[in-house]
């Protein structure tokens, strides 16, 4: 029965600090890290975007001359 009588239990105060400030330290880590990728991502998005945007306006010129230049030049539209 002395055995059982020297055995401390810690402070479960300093026990759950110590946890709560690694807990806290991790999700700080995790949001920097997906703040960071975020970042980068819509970087790379934005470009990706304004690059399908420029190759459909440029395809939409492109198929307008085509059609201009099928049509017969002699096509006079009446005015009222």
């Amino acid at each position: 029965m002395t055995v059982a009588q020297q055995i401390r239990i810690p402070n479960n105060e300093q026990v759950n600090a110590n946890v709560l400030h690694q807990i806290s330290k991790l999700i700080a880590g995790l949001f920097k890290g997906l703040w960071w990728h975020l970042q980068a991502y819509t970087s790379v998005f934005s470009i990706m975007l304004l690059t399908f945007a420029s190759l459909f306006f440029l395809y939409v010129h492109y198929s307008g001359r085509k059609l201009t230049q099928v049509l017969p030049n002699n096509i006079v539209i009446e005015q009222k």
